[in-house]
């Protein structure tokens, strides 16, 4: 019986380890910090993850925009200014880094934690200095 018993904790692990941060996580593991993520080969972006959930976000060389961010379901969605579409993602902490999931349209592409800094988000154009 015990081989039996060990073979489904086996089993079980990979889904145990694949469970979406809830909101309360992801707050815990980004607020007050400023993380860059990658994509692939390359820099997807960077965002600030500011008190109150909300968010200051630019892609590589491009204007800061901000936003919130909100738990939906096993989600964390994100609304940006000017942008009509929600953003939702799973994320997970994986060996100190987050790693994103994203979940809307064309879904299943990952973003991964490249570097994290607990200064402020440089911003091109408008928001300099700031």
């Amino acid at each position: 019986m015990r081989p039996l018993i060990a073979a489904l904790f086996f089993l079980a692990g990979p889904a145990l380890a694949e469970t979406p941060m809830t909101g309360d996580e992801f707050d815990a593991n980004t607020v007050g910090e400023t993380l860059t993520y990658d994509y692939g080969d390359g820099l997807f972006g960077t965002e600030e993850y500011l008190e109150g959930r909300r968010v200051r976000w630019a892609f590589d060389g491009d204007l800061c925009i901000y936003g919130v961010w909100y738990q939906v379901e096993d989600r964390i969605c994100f609304e940006y200014e000017n942008d009509p579409e929600v953003a939702c993602w799973h994320y997970f902490l994986e060996n100190g880094r987050i790693r994103g999931v994203f979940m809307g349209e064309g879904g299943g592409w990952e973003i991964v934690e490249s570097s994290r800094d607990g200064g402020p988000l440089p911003c091109a154009g408008p928001d300099v200095g700031v």
